[in-house]
């Protein structure tokens, strides 16, 4: 969602050239071979706290069992689960809190959020991290402030070795930036977002002609494939257990504006909305509403998506997760709790 967005790195420029792809020896995709549905476990989500950081807890999928893992004056976001439910990958700015988030370093920790270990060391923004399913590589995006060289998508090996870049940004003066990259079930293929940038607005999370669409790409840098094409700002993309979808959001540029989540076949076509979200309605200050749903992940069997939804009015307002079938039926909070969750990850760690 908006918070994600780093505008000091955006640069108002002219027009966009072609996505350069660097394929890279060293990480190669695995045999295609089908995918089963895993066991739903934990979740993690990112909460800000009384300071106004980013903060990672886990709990179970319906937010029992609540445990807030990681602390400090700094951020400590994105978490990710290892597919073996025993490491969690994240990004941090503990190196350097006075960055305001500009520079940050992937790191894993234990579900406890003990037995923490640095993961890159690169000196500037390294964030936004998934894990592949064989748990052997960890993707993450870059942004080290010298557009276009440093930016785009990385995989590095957990224990810190192996770094290489899949996508690079075009060269050229127009602002492009690479977020949110997921691996896909069988590990061939990566889902990222590719941000278009515009100019800024007096809305924080809001650019004047900004837009975005949906990409994936071999592991190996290749084969890259449009399955979004630019126009309404999409999202956060998660891939279906089977592979066969991916699940993502369609962001408004205003605040009132909709917000939705929205599913489409993984090597594109037909785009289906699945959350009934109708943004701001009615005018007056006694009879407005207001829906919006973002961040879409799926369980780990593919039966359920959730996701957290916005829903406010003058009798009531609350920002928390809430769940829905793979094909958008029975929409329901998990709980009647408004914890204001964020960027969940739905991992396999036995529920408590």
């Amino acid at each position: 969602m908006w918070f994600r967005a780093r505008p000091g790195r955006r640069t108002d420029t002219s027009a966009l050239t072609a996505l350069v792809l660097v394929a890279l020896v060293g990480m190669t995709a695995p045999s295609a071979a089908g995918t089963t549905p895993g066991v739903n476990g934990r979740i993690s989500f990112m909460r800000m706290d009384d300071t106004g950081h980013w903060q990672t807890w886990t709990a179970n999928p319906d937010l029992t069992a609540q445990h807030k893992i990681t602390d400090g004056d700094f951020d400590n976001s994105w978490a990710a689960w290892s597919p073996d439910g025993t490491r969690l990958a994240f990004d941090s700015s503990r190196l350097a809190p006075e960055a305001n988030g500009d520079l940050k370093e992937i790191f894993t920790m234990a579900p406890d959020g003990t037995d923490v270990h640095q993961v890159t060391n690169l000196g500037f923004f390294a964030g936004q991290p998934t894990w592949s399913p064989d748990g052997r590589w960890i993707a993450f995006t870059t942004d080290g402030g010298d557009y276009p060289t440093s930016q785009g998508i990385y995989a590095i090996h957990p224990d810190g070795t192996g770094l290489h870049r899949i996508v690079a940004l075009p060269a050229g003066p127009r602002s492009v930036w690479l977020d949110a990259p997921r691996f896909s079930p069988d590990g061939s293929r990566l889902a990222y977002t590719f941000f278009q940038g515009g100019k800024p607005t007096r809305s924080p999370w809001s650019w004047k002609g900004e837009t975005s669409a949906l990409w994936t790409v071999g592991v190996d840098g290749a084969n890259a494939r449009q399955v979004v094409a630019p126009g309404q700002k999409v999202g956060d993309a998660d891939w279906s257990p089977d592979g066969r979808h991916l699940v993502f959001e369609q962001m408004g540029n205003d605040p009132g504006s909709l917000s939705r989540v929205l599913r489409v076949p993984a090597t594109g076509g037909g785009i289906t909305a699945l959350s009934q979200d109708t943004g701001l309605r009615g005018g007056r200050s006694d009879n407005w509403s207001f829906q919006a749903s973002f961040d879409p992940v799926y369980s780990p069997d593919g039966t359920t998506i959730l996701f957290p939804h916005d829903e406010y009015s003058p009798t009531f307002g609350c920002t928390s997760l809430q769940a829905m079938n793979a094909d958008g039926t029975n929409p329901h909070w998990v709980n009647d709790q408004c914890g204001v969750e964020h960027q969940v990850d739905w991992g396999t760690a036995p529920l408590e």
